[in-house]
């Protein structure tokens, strides 16, 4: 296949109006590359169609074309169909689509994974990629993402996914933990993934609030016939002010945090959360301040610092922690 993607791009194009039936004109191929916004200079798609009728090399095979010299014109006796399944990528898009490929390969123990491969390897297989770039997409150890254990509840996405694009109904049996099963009606909005695992986000029909489901909870799910309404939700909006997937009634609060200068030098790189913002920072320590709704995964990320961080307000928060660090110490007394 031809390196130059603007020649690949050329050919495409006048092998399809050479498949059509009769000859055609240089001229008129050339009128029809331009049309097509090709721009393209008249010798250059006479080459083009010596080359293509000349030199097997570019496709792999002879396509049958010819020229009429009395009637300077040409034609084809049967250009293969599989040379118009030809996918035409450019390198930046080769490259983000192996970047892609291997990305995914963390939701390798996805039912669903199974298909996404198929058809990814259908692009990969009829596209203008290269033989050895080709190659780099069955090297495993290439590019390693992190990896997502096998967990129950995954072989429902494909179901919710449905339910979701076609806004059906579903009625789902949902066990918390050290509780009984019960059954919802709810109306599925969201699928969010949260520190590896998978939840629904959808509004409960019998209380008309926004409720959430792990996936490992969920017993059986089950789409009814019955569809609804257009729901606008605004997921950056909805999550904004959460800390991991769990969004409280409560209004969010300022938290003040200071941290010693080796850790915030991580936080600057990677932000505990997207409200961060740096207040004050000097050669031994780095304050930020972030806007959240306090939650166990809140208090859970600021103890995981253990003593690389100190809570500076508000009162109420820092006495939490103190207190949780305080009962903490006694463990090793």
């Amino acid at each position: 296949m031809a390196n130059n993607q603007k020649a690949l791009k050329r050919y495409l194009i006048i092998l399809k109006i050479l498949s059509r039936t009769g000859m055609h004109s240089s001229k008129d191929i050339h009128t029809t590359c331009v049309n097509s916004g090709i721009e393209v200079g008249y010798r250059t798609i006479q080459k083009d169609l010596e080359d293509l009728r000349d030199d097997e090399s570019i496709f792999g095979k002879n396509l049958g074309i010819f020229k009429d010299d009395k009637e300077k014109k040409w034609y084809s006796t049967g250009i293969p169909k599989e040379i118009f399944s030809t996918l035409e990528l450019k390198d930046g898009e080769v490259d983000a689509l192996l970047f892609y490929f291997k990305t995914i390969n963390q939701y390798s123990e996805y039912p669903i994974f199974k298909n996404l491969s198929k058809a990814m390897k259908k692009v990969i297989d009829g596209s203008n990629i290269s033989k050895d770039r080709k190659e780099l997409f069955d090297i495993e150890n290439l590019l390693e993402s992190e990896k997502h254990p096998p967990i129950s509840g995954i072989e429902f996405i494909v179901d919710l996914l449905n339910a979701i694009s076609k806004r059906k109904i579903v009625e789902l049996e949902y066990q918390r933990f050290g509780k009984p099963a019960k059954t919802h009606i709810i109306k599925p909005i969201l699928l969010k993934e949260d520190k590896l695992m998978w939840y629904l986000i959808g509004i409960n029909i019998k209380y008309d609030s926004i409720i959430t489901f792990g996936l490992d909870r969920i017993n059986y799910v089950l789409l009814k016939d019955e569809e609804f309404e257009k729901i606008e939700f605004n997921s950056s909006e909805y999550f904004k002010h959460s800390f991991g997937i769990t969004v409280s009634d409560e209004d969010p609060i300022e938290v003040i945090i200071s941290f010693d200068v080796e850790q915030g030098d991580y936080l600057k790189t990677l932000p505990i959360h997207p409200t961060q913002q740096i207040i004050k920072e000097t050669k031994k320590q780095l304050t930020i301040k972030v806007i959240v709704k306090p939650s166990y995964e809140f208090y859970s990320k600021i103890y995981s610092y253990c003593c690389n961080a100190k809570v500076i307000s508000p009162p109420g928060i820092r006495e939490i922690f103190k207190a949780s660090f305080i009962k903490a110490n006694s463990n090793y007394m």
